[in-house]
This record gives structure tokens, C-alpha cells and sequence, in this order.
């Protein structure tokens, strides 16, 4: 981390601020090695860079494998010339909808996983910040080397270790929903924000491709043989999806086979139309390992973010769970009736 970012950070137990003990600091001024102390004498080590408020990743254990294994698919400057480019700005431009320059602005991200959305904030100027409770930070931490302008804490959601209010705005894209309670992620979010700030956020909806019978099958059958086989049937399964079955299935449709095609992908076997076989690799992955991924539908995020303290709730174009809001301006607040 960057010893500027430590203003907006705090204990999680307690809110005080926080000061630092560096043991080791690049000549850039990243500090590699140290420790974040309380006022009350609670302790949070810096290591290899991330600041650590959490000493497990918990229920997140398969995204720490999985950007390990995968750190820059997604990343833009991986898909220059490919089927994929540009996909990650564009999804990230229709979930928050926001366009242009994030010059002078810190934008916060919970559940960073390697970054990818990290980047699309740097290149448009802002400060990016993100949090994610796995290990997925090691990845990021490596994916944006001696920056100033990023810091990646590991840090559990429901209780980050941010100062309120300290964000220009804050996303949260594909993740609450893989927490034991999406709603209350996304309050420690908006808390973040600052007054007239804006806040994102995505979940998998209901009736959709994460909701298939084919995909919770696979998922717990992922869970079962997870203790024995460790990730081993995931990633074969994954491979297979990729390279054999999304071209066989898409065979299948050119002979005119749509109707069989979609019973086998909502009801047997997980398979992806992404053009890019390494998308569908990782994607077919992201959606049979998960310990916990649940599914929601529009009213209810809206609800979330109004419960926030976000006004202007809207639809956002990604999908009928992306929305985004305006953090209510303290001027906003009614007074208490008397």
C-alpha cells in the first residue's frame, strides 16, 4: 500500500483510525511490509503489499484459486485482437453508468477479485481502491506492481476497513451474491460513499444462467467431491465445457437443434456461448465452485439500495439486477419528527 491511502482506512472492529509501522518500503514509496495499529492497540500486518483485516478467506476460498490460476483473462490488455475485447469496460460502463474521466476521484470496489474493474478505473484517471476477502488480492496486488494509485486490502465486506464516507462512488459487481447476506454488503458499500457520491451494484438474477438446474447440479456435485478431489473435477469439467461441448452445442443449433440445446444447457450440462474459449474456461469455473451463490430479482435491489441510503435507484442496462443510485446528500436528511 501507499502510505497517502491511509486516511481512508480504519480498524473494522472499532472505526479509529489507524497509524502506520513500515518495516520495508520500495523506492516508489509502496510499503511491502509493516503494521496498521489502533488507538485501543489492535494490529492488521502488511503483507506483500495488502494491508490484512481478515486472517481467512472463508466461504471465498474458490475465488482465491480461481485468479490465481486466471489473474489477467479478463484484463483488457489481455483481449487486445481477440473475441472478447473490451468486454470489461463495457460491462462496467452499463452497470455503474458512468462515463468519462474519473481524474481527482477515489473509487472503491468490493470484491475486487485480481482487479479487472480496477483497471478500467485507473485508465480514466481515478484512484482505485479495492477490497476482496480472498486471496484473490495476492493476483491483484501483482496485476497493478509499485502503483500509487491502487490499493488492494484484504478485508471481509460486511465490515471493511474503510472510514465512512471517504469513496467519490462504489461498485460492486458479480460478488454480494456469493456472501452470507447481500445486503448488508452492499449498506458497508454505501456507507463508504460520500454524500451525492454514487454507488453500483450487480447480482445474479433469478431464472437466468447462474439459476439452471444444469449449474446447481454442478455445483454441488463440486462440493462433494471437493474434499477429495480438491479442485481437480472443476477444472476438468471446465476444460471440457470450453473446448468440446460449447462447439458441439453450437453445431447443434446450426442443424437447427435450438429446443434440445437449451434443455441440455438449462437442465444437464454447464456450458457458455462466450466467443472466447479461455472466457469459458473461467466462466464455466466461476459458476460450478462457489460455496455460496445466490440468486435475486430487480425489487430486490432496488430495496437494498433504497434500505443504503441510495436515491435515484434505476435499472441499469447490464441486466435486471444492476442498478445504480445516488448517496443521499446530508442536506437530503429529514429531521426526526418531534
Amino acid at each position: 500500500m501507499h502510505p497517502d491511502f491511509l486516511d481512508i482506512l480504519c480498524c473494522p472492529e472499532t472505526g479509529e483510525s489507524l497509524t502506520l509501522d513500515a518495516t520495508r518500503v520500495r523506492s516508489s514509496g509502496l510499503i511491502v511490509s509493516g503494521t496498521l495499529r489502533s488507538e485501543s492497540g489492535r494490529e492488521y500486518p502488511i503483507v506483500r503489499g495488502v494491508p490484512r483485516f481478515v486472517s481467512a478467506e472463508h466461504y471465498a476460498s474458490s475465488f482465491g484459486y480461481e485468479w490465481s490460476r486466471w489473474p489477467r483473462v479478463q484484463f483488457e490488455d489481455a483481449n487486445v485482437g481477440r473475441p472478447m475485447a473490451g468486454h470489461t469496460t463495457r460491462m462496467w460502463e452499463r452497470i455503474t453508468g458512468v462515463a468519462g474521466s474519473l481524474t481527482g476521484q477515489t473509487i472503491v470496489d468490493f470484491g475486487c477479485g485480481p482487479g479487472r474493474f480496477l483497471d478500467v478505473v485507473q485508465r480514466r484517471g481515478g484512484c482505485a481502491v479495492g477490497i476482496d476477502l480472498s486471496l484473490a488480492v495476492e493476483s491483484a496486488r501483482r496485476n497493478f506492481p509499485d502503483d500509487p494509485d491502487v490499493l488492494i486490502v484484504q478485508g471481509d465486506l460486511m465490515r471493511p476497513p474503510f472510514k465512512p464516507g471517504v469513496f467519490d462512488g462504489g461498485f460492486t459487481i458479480g460478488v454480494l451474491h456469493h456472501t452470507p447476506d447481500p445486503q448488508a454488503g452492499l449498506t458497508a458499500m454505501a456507507r463508504t460513499i460520500k454524500p451525492a457520491g454514487w454507488g453500483a451494484c450487480c447480482v445474479y438474477p433469478k431464472d437466468d444462467f447462474y439459476d439452471f438446474a444444469s449449474v446447481r447440479r454442478f455445483r454441488r456435485l463440486h462440493q462433494m467431491l471437493k474434499p477429495i478431489v480438491g479442485y481437480r473435477f472443476a477444472l476438468a469439467y471446465s476444460y471440457f465445457a470450453a473446448y468440446a461441448l460449447a462447439p458441439a452445442l453450437r453445431l447443434m443449433k446450426e442443424e437447427g437443434l435450438h429446443d434440445l440445446v437449451r434443455a441440455i444447457e438449462r437442465n444437464w450440462l454447464v456450458s457458455l456461448r462466450l466467443k472466447d474459449a479461455r472466457w469459458r474456461v473461467l466462466d464455466v469455473f466461476d459458476a460450478i465452485t462457489p460455496h455460496v451463490a445466490t440468486t435475486h430479482v430487480e425489487a430486490e435491489v432496488a430495496h437494498w439500495m433504497r434500505e443504503a441510503g441510495l436515491v435515484s435507484v434505476h435499472r441499469t442496462a447490464w441486466c435486471p439486477t444492476s442498478a445504480a443510485g445516488v448517496k443521499l446528500a446530508q442536506s437530503e436528511v429529514l429531521p426526526l419528527a418531534a
